[in-house]
């Protein structure tokens, strides 16, 4: 008989289901119904197997332009998204944690930085330390808008993943996309480890929740 699956805990200010905290920490894939999405989720794939983490795979929804869509309509665009990589991960024998997520409306201030702000919050929230997206992706979710928002924040890392071979690497994503050898792996979990909360943040973050 094969032991329970772990229950999800909640986020207490969005309701969004997040692991707990002694889980393996998973790998973010943003998936924005492109082409590069199957590079993206390969090679979070790539990143999460040596640990045999869960994938949070992310199908990021555009902004509403008119009257919100129902919450069905909201579910069945995320399963379209997800349903060409979710294969990637069962061949892999990975773990899956689906989310959608819709990007800020635009407004005042900085619409792309705050369309990458809430992608990473989304991560930490599942304390994902680690987030996959491609170098081209839309506006606010390319790997250079949320290489800016990491350093705002203070993280999670940005692996950034070239459409092609031959696109030249994003300054201050670590290894490029084709070094994704053991050590390349390594290094990237390097990086991102230190950008998950030591367990004193935690306490902290936790008393003034």
């Amino acid at each position: 008989m094969s032991a329970p699956a772990p229950a999800l805990a909640r986020s207490a200010a969005s309701g969004t289901p997040v692991l707990p905290v002694s889980l393996p920490h998973p790998v973010t894939a943003l998936v924005t119904n492109r082409p590069e999405d199957a590079a993206v989720v390969d090679a979070a794939v790539r990143l999460a197997a040596p640990r045999k983490a869960p994938v949070l795979l992310v199908a990021v929804l555009p902004a509403e332009r008119r009257a919100p869509a129902p919450h069905r309509a909201d579910v069945d665009t995320a399963r379209m998204f997800l349903a060409r990589v979710l294969p990637r991960l069962s061949s892999a024998g990975l773990g899956c944690i689906p989310v959608a997520h819709r990007t800020p409306a635009e407004g005042g201030g900085q619409p792309r930085l705050r369309a990458a702000g809430g992608v990473l919050a989304l991560a930490a929230r599942h304390h994902s330390p680690l987030v996959v997206a491609s170098s081209r992706g839309p506006a606010g979710l390319d790997a250079t808008s949320l290489i800016e928002a990491s350093a705002v924040r203070g993280g999670p890392f940005v692996y950034a993943v070239a459409p092609t071979r031959f696109a030249a690497s994003v300054a201050g994503a670590g290894p490029g996309p084709s070094d994704l050898s053991p050590a390349g792996v390594r290094n990237v979990w390097a990086l991102a480890q230190r950008c998950l909360p030591t367990p004193a943040v935690r306490r902290v973050a936790e008393g003034a929740s």
